[in-house]
């Protein structure tokens, strides 16, 4: 798709002559025949016509296609005319025409004929600069400052075609501010009022075009694209421009050619080979025909080559050997409508910018038809400025589809694009989103996280609302752990039954019955705290689970701990002048149970005034879920209690195991050593499995190690005393006891 196909051109030939002609009326009355010298002239090189008022004009009506290479060791050929050019040849018969009507109206410039002089520059940059002199001077061999036959100057020069011929021509004439209008000049560069006073032009800056082929190449989603241009101000400046507004808008440039002119043969096969290696299927232009011809000349033949057959080639019958007096200040002013839109020059010498969107499309007779397609109009509202019927193009092989000219394909849903090392910016690979990100557009540049209450779904193409998680009654490891907890309570009133009932037994007599009771009593409240733990937590919840089961084991260990000191004093105070004599009785144990659960009840109260516990939702522990927990509020509060139990425990375990030995059927410091040793393996083994669960496991732990070191206790100090009780009844007499 080349620039120029994307140039409109319907009004331009005529309405250069006509916009001119409009300006010249206010002042043509006002030339005068001026006297000057006559030199020696040859033959005229152009097309002249005689009149009061004359109009140059420059166009390339032969195209120069067979440059030779320029290698600056030899003097080059000197420029031939090779190719006759139809559409350029209508470019001058428009001019003809509009002054020839012109001159057959009256009313227009009454008494005044315009001539003209028209040059063919054969689009060689050096043949415009001598038409230019050859209509400034007079005289066929250039000669610069110098008019050397007699009337008046020119009033105006038309041309040239290409921007950069332009582009010289302008810097002559700006000198005498000659007026010059060209109708194929798009450079931008030539809408610089400070370089270029006197330049004017029909057709839009390349600032619109280059826009416009942007917007174009953005509607068809091609972020891959190859550019060329010619070696001229023209094709340079333009696909600069493109290049711009691409990367602006996000898209890649997959490579950057050059066409010279100079060396057509060289660089054409050089970007024929670039283009066959290239994954880019988009192209835009920027070159004049005659400077693309060569290089489709060797395409044409990187095609012939490969698939054995020509095309057919056309008869090449066509072929040939061969002062600013006021005029400027009313150029500037022309506003023209006929048979379209409103025309005019802007500050910068410019028309609007409106062009045709022409599609080249084959009919089975192997003829290319030039089909509109579209439109660009740079005055429409912003976003409407391209129109274009997709439908309508056709694309290579007759295919309807937009063709993709991509150098990566796009990243869907769930993935996010991630830049290839030395790779441009287009050509990325899709990385999945993270596991709690999602990513829920085509081609996202970075995944986002989910709100906290969210996660992502299984695609992460969306976020879903998080599983709520906490150990539940009605889940059936909470109705496993609830239903153990309740069964479990019942076991130490069942032996405070069966204690009461045979309370007068030698064995129940024997081992301080009072503290057995209210040692049966804190383990069933050990037993039911656990429950506590179960169901979701709430404030009143999380506020008396860990005090409850604190207190609890504290009052359970500080009971054992009484006993076992009991039983070393009431063995040590048999001993004839024992001081111990005073401390056998129950105020001891009672006073040990106080003290020791008073040390424990200070720290909850502690623990509630300062840092309370309370229920969170925890989003972080597991991926997916929202644990519902109590937040101990203190951590070292916690370990504190806990590490008050294990002390507890460890004074009792030692007590117990120094009076392991103690004589006597009387002494049950054996049993207390066992439940002691199992107690405090319970809790040792709780805490590094307790660091190492998390959510609800976290709490079935703690539940867990409540349960197996209240059973622990149970079992180890009082299935012996029911044994006896309940299968050895002969055993439980003073004078077995005693024996």
């Amino acid at each position: 798709m080349a620039g120029r196909a994307f140039t409109r051109l319907h009004y331009l030939q005529k309405f250069t002559v006509i916009l001119l002609f409009c300006s010249l009326m206010p002042v043509a009355v006002t030339h005068r025949v001026m006297a000057g010298c006559e030199l020696q002239e040859s033959d005229a090189s152009g097309f002249t016509r005689d009149g009061d008022i004359l109009i140059g004009g420059i166009f390339p009506v032969h195209d120069d296609t067979d440059q030779q290479d320029i290698t600056f060791r030899e003097q080059p050929l000197p420029v031939t005319c090779e190719t006759f050019g139809i559409q350029n040849y209508q470019w001058v018969q428009a001019m003809v025409f509009a002054i020839e009507e012109i001159n057959n109206n009256s009313n227009l410039l009454p008494n005044i004929t315009l001539g003209f002089q028209i040059y063919d520059s054969c689009t060689v940059l050096q043949r415009a600069l001598r038409g230019a002199l050859w209509i400034l001077s007079g005289q066929d061999e250039p000669v610069p400052n110098y008019w050397c036959r007699t009337g008046l100057p020119p009033a105006a020069i038309i041309g040239d075609a290409g921007s950069t011929r332009s582009v010289a021509l302008a810097r002559i004439l700006g000198l005498y501010r000659y007026p010059q209008i060209s109708y194929f000049s798009t450079s931008s560069l030539l809408s610089d009022r400070n370089q270029f006073p006197s330049f004017f032009r029909t057709i839009p800056s390349d600032d619109f075009q280059s826009r416009g082929l942007a917007e174009l190449v953005m509607q068809f989603g091609w972020t891959w694209v190859g550019l060329l241009a010619a070696d001229d101000d023209y094709g340079q400046r333009g696909i600069q421009l493109v290049q711009q507004e691409l990367v602006k808008a996000g898209a890649c440039v997959a490579f950057f050619e050059t066409i010279f002119p100079s060396q057509a043969a060289k660089s054409s096969f050089h970007i024929t080979q670039v283009i066959k290696n290239s994954t880019a299927r988009a192209i835009i232009i920027f070159s004049s025909s005659a400077y693309l011809t060569p290089l489709l000349d060797e395409m044409r033949r990187f095609w012939e080559e490969i698939f054995g057959c020509q095309w057919l080639h056309q008869e090449k019958s066509l072929r040939t050997k061969d002062n600013e007096i006021k005029l400027l200040r009313f150029i500037k002013k022309v506003h023209l409508r006929r048979e379209g839109p409103e025309n005019f020059f802007d500050k910068y010498g410019n028309p609007p910018a409106q062009y045709d969107m022409v599609n080249w499309q084959g009919d089975p007779d192997g003829i290319i038809r030039h089909v509109k397609v579209g439109s660009y109009d740079s005055s429409s509202h912003p976003g409407k400025t391209l129109i274009i019927n997709a439908s309508s193009v056709q694309w290579a092989s007759g295919i309807k589809e937009v063709p993709l000219s991509v150098c990566s394909p796009s990243c869907s849903t769930g993935f996010r694009k991630a830049s290839r090392p030395g790779k441009p910016l287009c050509c990325f690979q899709c990385v999945p989103c993270l596991l709690a990100e999602i990513s829920n557009q085509t081609d996202s540049i970075e995944c986002f996280k989910c709100p906290w209450v969210q996660w992502p779904n299984d695609k992460r193409d969306g976020c879903v609302p998080k599983i709520t998680e906490f150990l539940a009654y009605n889940e059936t490891f909470g109705v496993i752990l609830a239903a153990t907890s309740i069964f479990s309570s019942m076991v130490p009133i069942v032996i405070l039954g069966l204690f009461i009932r045979y309370r007068n037994t030698p064995i129940i007599k024997a081992n301080n019955s009072n503290l057995s009771y209210l040692l049966l009593v804190s383990l069933t409240f050990c037993f039911l705290c656990s429950l506590a733990f179960i169901g979701y937590p709430t404030s009143g919840k999380c506020l008396i689970r860990q005090i409850a089961f604190g207190i609890a084991f504290a009052l359970c260990v500080s009971c054992i701990l009484a006993k076992t000191i009991t039983v070393v004093i009431a063995f040590s105070a048999t001993k004839p002048n024992s001081e111990l004599r005073r401390w056998v009785g129950p105020h001891l144990s009672y006073m040990i149970i106080s003290i020791s659960t008073f040390f424990q009840v200070l720290l909850c109260i502690f623990w509630l005034v300062l840092a309370p516990p309370f229920p969170e939702y925890n989003a972080h522990t597991q991926p997916g879920m929202i644990t519902v927990e109590c937040n101990e509020g203190s951590s070292m509060a916690f370990w504190c209690m806990l590490g008050y139990l294990g002390l507890l425990g460890t004074i009792s375990f030692i007590v117990a195991f120094l009076a392991r030995k103690l004589p006597g059927s009387f002494n049950e410091a054996k049993y207390i050593t066992f439940s002691m040793l199992a107690f405090l393996s319970v809790w040792l083994s709780f805490v590094p499995a307790y660091l190492s669960t998390k959510g609800k496991y976290m709490v079935a732990m703690e539940i867990f190690a409540i349960l197996s070191s209240s059973l622990a206790l149970v079992f180890c100090l009082f299935f012996p005393k029911c044994y006896i009780i309940l299968i050895k009844p002969k055993r439980n007499t003073k004078e077995y006891l005693m024996r």
